[in-house]
């Protein structure tokens, strides 16, 4: 039976990561916990729990989806390494709880699914692509007012090592739209035992303090758990942190959250990037102002390139507002496109600053060459990928860059957490309750 097409369904994946949020959520977990005879008290009660929660939630996303021109199937991974990251349950609980819920619900197998996917590529290498096993769930046997739960993500994986891979074999992975590979716990342990201990430690003391000041999203689930993800197979290499709000829109979604019933607002600093490499390097940017200050170096970069050479549009149509945002957002998408390559003299401007805002490659050369002035310590660069697509450097912004930023983040929040202070990261933003912005601590940390 060959495995379904990607592109003829939708998937919601089951991952014991939620707990009940709201009394109706609680009602419905401790109801079918009770049904099915399963523990209530107890060392095993919460493993159960999180199970339960986890499943319905992923069922009522399902149900959520049941207009959808595509069938939302619920995802089960089988192999006990899919669920050795998670550290609030474990395989048998899991498989057991996720079994019977299965029978509880009606939910019945996709023919072909479960898959190794194992097959030749066009280079006649042998691959997987793996197909985790899916069902179809039957809307009328779930509980009448699932709608209505909602439930809090309290159980990510608290860190996680990035396998390294060359460019190659980065760019096949795109083009199959697969996630990226990770160390499991054991190569992880043995990469650096101690320093996988000491950055597990610190997520689950940010974890266990944000259980009490969960941040609560505008469709009123909740998140108060966050994975630290390192890159390249190594503990000085990224090191962001990741929640349920990361991928939130901003505008959207995002700055409509609330702690503690609190609006919140977000705090960032100004072309945090460029400002940052410098400063670590110990680089004074200049020749943005004639007191040789700045205030927002990409604005400021916005006015290096004159019009008329494939940088700036002037257009009647186009308000004189909109066209500084407009340039202010090309000027930080070039400096992160050289950051992130590592390349100071990068040849080309990247697809979507061609496609999308119409740079010339004129202007690119002219912006790019300007920023040397500007950014000096980009003469520090280092390309990420050698030229059989190997990583070999190091002082970019996949790298160097991005562990500093995530350390000075993770250092500020267990700052504030001493202070009772609850923030939540965004790369290198905090979002905060609006009566905690003016805090010393928050100055200090934009200083």
């Amino acid at each position: 039976m060959p495995s379904p097409d990607k592109s003829t369904y939708r998937l919601t994946v089951v991952r014991p990561v939620w707990l009940p949020f709201n009394k109706t959520a609680e009602l419905i977990v401790n109801d079918l916990i009770s049904e099915l005879g399963y523990p209530s008290t107890g060392p095993k009660a919460a493993k159960y729990a999180v199970v339960v929660a986890s499943m319905l939630k992923a069922t009522q996303t399902v149900e959520g989806s049941s207009r959808s021109e595509q069938p939302t199937y619920l995802g089960i991974q089988r192999k006990a390494s899919a669920w050795s990251r998670y550290p609030l349950v474990g395989r048998d609980v899991a498989k057991k709880v996720i079994d019977d819920l299965i029978i509880q619900f009606g939910a019945s197998f996709i023919e072909g699914s479960g898959d190794s996917g194992l097959h030749k590529d066009k280079k006649d290498k042998w691959r997987t692509d793996p197909i985790m096993s899916m069902y179809e769930v039957d809307l009328t046997r779930l509980p009448s007012d699932l709608a209505s739960a909602r439930f809090i993500e309290v159980g990510r994986p608290s860190v996680k090592v990035n396998k390294l891979e060359t460019r190659p074999q980065r760019d096949w992975r795109k083009s199959q739209k697969l996630l990226k590979g990770f160390l499991n716990d054991k190569a992880a342990n043995a990469l650096d035992r101690d320093a996988l201990r000491a950055s597990e430690s610190r997520i689950q003391s940010l974890n266990e303090f944000w259980l009490k000041h969960p941040l609560v999203f505008p469709n009123g689930h909740a998140a108060a758990s966050a994975t630290r993800v390192f890159h390249d197979g190594r503990f000085d290499a990224g090191g962001r942190i990741y929640g349920a709000w990361t991928s939130l829109d901003q505008k959207e979604h995002r700055i409509h959250c609330a702690i503690d019933d609190e609006a919140i607002c977000e705090i960032d600093i100004r072309a945090s990037q460029p400002t940052l490499f410098s400063s670590l390097l110990g680089y004074k940017l200049g020749g943005l102002k004639a007191s040789d200050q700045w205030d927002d170096v990409y604005a400021e970069l916005s006015h290096l390139a004159p019009t008329g050479i494939g940088w700036a549009v002037l257009d009647d149509t186009i308000d004189t507002i909109d066209t500084m945002k407009r340039n202010r957002s090309v000027a930080k998408k070039v400096v992160m496109a050289l950051i992130g390559s590592g390349i100071p003299l990068k040849a080309k401007a990247t697809d979507d600053l061609a496609k999308d805002y119409g740079l010339t490659d004129i202007g690119w050369k002219h912006f790019r060459d300007r920023l040397i002035t500007t950014i000096p310590a980009f003469e520090e660069l280092e390309p990420r990928y050698d030229g059989k697509g190997n990583v070999v450097g190091y002082l970019n912004g996949a790298g160097f860059l991005s562990y500093h930023e995530s350390e000075i983040m993770l250092k500020a929040l267990e700052q504030l957490v001493e202070l009772g202070i609850p923030a939540y990261p965004v790369h290198d933003c905090l979002m905060v309750k609006v009566s905690d912005a003016g805090v010393n601590i928050i100055t200090e940390w934009l200083r």
